[in-house]
């Protein structure tokens, strides 16, 4: 088997033989052999074992095994304690998904620390089989019927290519120890499950049930890395980013063939799934407006664009100007109030018009002024007009994309509106005639 193992790190490109590693024993067969696989091929690497307190005894006494076995071969060895249990509940997550982030956070740790170059782990063909059955059981897409990868990242598994067989009777040639978990024998967990009722149902239809899937494996994950080129041109094609803020273009999305897949691999970024992902899709050709959330961000199918956007826990509340505040700092927005004279803003009418600039007549105004943002119910008198409009309306008209709507502020006077800022002024508020003290306001900077 040594010979097949070297093969296999060569083929998959996994480390060269001057690396460093840092191998994970737990003390089972798989790891065992693992470790006398290295130990064989005369790697540079250290042992790490992480008792996760989940079998009482037996767990500390896995953790003297493998110091032992460290000892005997004069193997560095290093090892951690978890609350598994604890750190489950607290992040409300499996006891499995809990020793999982455990142990890869805490490989890494020492990884970085120690300055070695991979942490090698003993999964086997047949973790990976029933990898490939657990997520098809569930519910996945093409990533997930790849099985495990031989390397990711930092990661990889020289095992992969061996089945249980394999390792069993490579353990017994060598006549090699190691420590049985009883929890392997439950069928409390899924994967349990599938490794001892489900895998030898589908043997019994084919016997070489592990080569069949190999086989297959090896033609998946080549579909799934032509796949991901795929999803990549589609990306660039569709999407872009801009101020945290993304866009898709919908037009572009409809010329894609398998456009609703590659738009589910897209959107499953952010937080939505298959079903949310068929209704977004299924939007595309119908009116704008509609919007779909995910636990993290808010996505609106607009004219031209789905625009995504993060959710983000702002509170906008209301701030008073009072009378000779001549500055004024808001979200991103800075005001300037100044008097100034009719001379001044007769010279301005003959200019260019300014959006950013309003000019009132200074007697309406009632302080302190609020700047807030704008709620559905507010209403004004839109400049030149004589009836009220609603400010969703106007909103509306103007086409103003709704991620933007809630950005939109407004220069209260009192319960009346004096300026949507930056968009439409108040006809209540505009010079006339009469006028005798005006007052400028300006926004610096949006």
């Amino acid at each position: 088997m040594l010979q097949p193992f070297l093969t296999y790190i060569n083929e998959q490109n996994l480390f060269k033989p001057t690396d460093k590693l840092l191998l994970a024993v737990s003390g089972g067969k798989d790891s065992v052999v693992l470790f006398d696989l290295f130990r064989e091929a005369r790697f540079n690497f250290m042992v790490l074992h992480c008792n996760f307190q989940l079998r009482g005894e037996d767990s500390n006494q896995d953790a003297i095994f493998v110091a032992q076995l460290c000892a005997r071969h004069g193997i560095p060895f290093r090892d951690t304690t978890f609350e598994t249990q604890d750190f489950a509940q607290t992040h409300k997550i499996s006891i499995e998904m809990a020793a999982r982030q455990q142990r890869y956070e805490w490989f890494e740790e020492v990884r970085q620390e120690t300055g070695y170059d991979y942490i090698a782990t003993a999964h086997h063909l047949n973790d990976s089989i029933e990898t490939i059955l657990l997520n098809l059981s569930k519910g996945t897409g093409i990533s997930g019927m790849r099985g495990i990868l031989a390397k990711k990242g930092n990661i990889v598994r020289p095992l992969l290519f061996a089945s249980r067989t394999d390792i069993d009777a490579y353990a017994a040639e060598k006549d090699l120890s190691w420590r049985e978990d009883y929890t392997n024998a439950l069928n409390d967990y899924q994967r349990n499950l599938l490794r001892n009722e489900v895998i030898p149902l589908l043997k019994k239809i084919n016997p070489n049930l592990e080569h069949t899937f190999a086989r297959n494996i090896e033609r998946l994950q080549a579909i799934e890395a032509d796949f991901q080129k795929n999803l990549s041109y589609f990306k660039k094609a569709v999407m872009k980013e801009e101020q945290k803020n993304f866009y898709l273009k919908i037009e572009t999305i409809q010329y894609w063939q398998s456009a609703s897949y590659l738009l589910e691999e897209t959107l499953k970024n952010f937080g939505f799934n298959y079903f949310q992902t068929k209704e977004i899709y299924q939007s595309l050709n119908k009116i704008s407006g509609k919007t779909f959330h995910s636990a993290t961000h808010t996505l609106i199918k607009d004219r031209v664009f789905l625009i995504i956007t993060p959710k983000e826990e702002q509170s906008f509340e209301e701030v008073p100007i009072e009378k000779g505040l001549e500055t004024l700092q808001y979200h991103g927005l800075t005001l300037h109030l100044t008097t100034a004279t009719l001379q001044e803003w007769e010279t301005y009418l003959k200019s260019d018009k300014n959006q950013n600039i309003l000019w009132v007549d200074a007697a309406r105004l009632k302080f302190p002024l609020i700047v807030r943002p704008w709620r559905e119910g507010d209403w004004f008198i839109p400049f030149g007009m004589k009836g009220k409009k609603k400010i969703s309306d106007f909103l509306v008209d103007k086409k103003v994309p709704m991620h933007l709507k809630k950005t939109t502020f407004l220069l209260c006077s009192g319960n009346d509106v004096i300026w949507i800022i930056g968009q439409r002024t108040d006809d209540r508020f505009k010079i006339t005639h009469q006028t005798t003290q005006v007052m400028k306001i300006e926004v610096l900077n949006t």
